[in-house]
């Protein structure tokens, strides 16, 4: 479970670090690029804190509960 929780927050600082660079561009075509992958990212990230929500219940484990909203990172 532990490699799903590495990926689970690996997916979140990705998608946070591809919505920064959404908002940091002037290109409109990158904007909307970054942006749409920042989306896709976030989904999956989504549906991976389901599937780990779910092992967790099942093993009796409640360490997921405590999930920290996706958030992005503050701009350099």
């Amino acid at each position: 479970m532990a490699d799903l929780t590495e990926r689970l927050d690996k997916l979140r600082a990705d998608a946070a670090d591809l919505a920064s660079m959404s908002r940091r561009t002037s290109d409109p075509q990158k904007r909307a690029l970054f942006g749409r992958l920042a989306d896709e990212l976030a989904i999956e990230a989504l549906e991976l804190e389901q599937v780990v929500k779910l092992q967790s219940r099942r093993s009796g484990h409640d360490d997921m509960d405590k999930v920290v909203p996706l958030q992005a990172r503050p701009d350099r």
